[in-house]
């Protein structure tokens, strides 16, 4: 049998995941000057990935999704930086972090003729690879 909490809880998942899906794409997005180009391109389907992921490890939590707090970082081949970082539900407390490493695609042949256009732009865009890694960290202590 369904109670009002149960369809709270389930309004509050819901809501925490389009807002999710929502403000990655924004913060990744808006990164552009961080990056040092002139537009940050992600790929179609990449925040879906990201999300199903982020939905999976958050599965096990005590909050679910909306204990997260999500840190996405960017890394190429000489360094890695912060870009953002988002608590799922700002209303919950946080029980757990997401490590989210987001890097450039240098197999594609945009990547290639990025390289190309570069001397000739000042600012070529960025396209994310579809590849990420996302680690997980827990805020409490484990029971025995």
């Amino acid at each position: 049998m369904s109670t009002a909490f149960d369809q709270f809880e389930s309004e509050g998942e819901t809501a925490a995941r389009e807002g999710l899906v929502q403000r990655l794409a924004r913060e990744v997005t808006s990164r552009a000057d961080e990056l040092g180009c002139g537009q940050v391109i992600v790929p179609p389907g990449l925040i879906d990935e990201i999300t199903a992921q982020v939905l999976r490890l958050a599965d096990s939590e005590p909050c679910g999704v909306r204990g997260g707090v999500l840190h996405v970082l960017y890394s190429d081949e000489e360094i890695t930086q912060h870009l953002a970082s988002m608590e799922l539900d700002p209303s919950m407390p946080n029980t757990f972090e997401l490590y989210l490493k987001l890097t450039h695609d240098t197999s594609s042949w945009y990547r290639k003729m990025a390289r190309l256009i570069k001397p000739l732009r000042k600012s070529s865009p960025l396209l994310l690879s579809t590849n990420f890694v996302i680690g997980k960290r827990k805020l409490y202590p484990e029971e025995d």
